[in-house]
């Protein structure tokens, strides 16, 4: 059977309604890119999987007009790629071989944030709100990086950026000369970033003599979860729960109502999902956790870990 061609699946699935300003989607990713640097925007690329269930469900989605309002919010091109034909850009920018997910270039072509696999209209416009938010401060943090007096604290506040935006090829970079220049904080966010990638072998190095900081419990309880220990992972992550969190507090919340609903602890897990699904800062933790309600609610649903 004929794998379906990427402008036909994608400009099929695309009609044309949504809303009005929102930039079109770019079927050739060349014309994009080339676009795309000399207006001195930045490009959302939607790698999609021509023929692949998921894939499709997420095509039909990208004319959301709550997609919409934020890529014109923020400024945005937007292409499209078939995620088997271009997979050495997808495996360099996202980081897994040829597969489905979203890339995020700068205006200097650089890819600074990425998320593999499929996403809802919730997540997909929180995590374009979370690219044009830090805007500003991955602009300081690179800058402080580059200059001649940098330290391994601007480097690990750079790769902690990487890791937040899923970027994890340059958060790796950034957070190894960290850790490797003694920055404890820099081990366990290391840890993470291998565990966001799959990695898990090398997250338990990394997490060995960690001190045992709310944050780095986060992470703990994060790694738990991927080797699929759910009850240990939410056990660990409640522990961290106690501790003052920061901007690690949505995260722990999250991954302890994702480890509930694993070990069949839905009655606890909605209650603590729908708590923080309503806290309604426009987070991606909010919208991951609307995604994972819907998940339990109908376990046909999109689901990925």
């Amino acid at each position: 059977m004929t794998r379906p061609s990427i402008r036909c699946v994608l400009l099929c699935a695309l009609p044309l309604v949504g809303c009005a300003s929102a930039p079109a989607w770019q079927p050739s990713l060349d014309v994009a890119l080339r676009a795309a640097r000399a207006e001195g925007r930045e490009l959302v690329v939607y790698f999609a999987l021509p023929g692949r269930d998921l894939s499709e469900r997420m095509q039909r989605t990208l004319h959301e007009p709550s997609i919409g309002r934020e890529l014109s919010a923020g400024g945005f091109a937007a292409a499209l790629a078939d995620g088997v034909e271009q997979r050495r850009l997808y495996a360099a920018w996202v980081g897994f071989g040829e597969g489905m997910g979203i890339a995020v270039l700068g205006a200097d072509g650089q890819c600074y944030a990425a998320r593999p696999g499929p996403m809802d209209p919730p997540e997909f416009a929180a995590f374009l709100r979370q690219c044009v938010a830090l805007r500003p401060e991955l602009a300081a943090a690179r800058a402080a990086v580059r200059s001649p007096t940098a330290t391994p604290a601007d480097q690990l506040r750079l790769g902690s950026l990487y890791l937040q935006l899923g970027r994890t090829k340059l958060a790796e970079e950034q957070l190894l000369a960290a850790a490797t220049a003694g920055l404890a904080e820099a081990r366990h966010r290391l840890a993470r970033n291998y565990a966001l990638d799959g990695n898990l072998s090398a997250a338990r190095r990394w997490l060995v003599h960690v001190p045992k900081t709310g944050p780095a419990l986060v992470t703990e309880g994060y790694v738990l979860f991927k080797e699929r220990r759910h009850r240990e992972a939410a056990a660990v992550l409640e522990q961290a729960l106690a501790a003052e969190l920061g901007e690690d507090r949505q995260r722990a919340l999250l991954y302890l109502g994702k480890a509930l609903h694993e070990d069949r602890q839905n009655e606890r897990a909605k209650p603590l999902l729908e708590a923080l699904a309503r806290e309604g800062t426009g987070s991606t933790f909010e919208a991951a956790a609307l995604h994972t309600l819907a998940h339990i609610a109908d376990p046909q649903h999109g689901h990925t870990h």
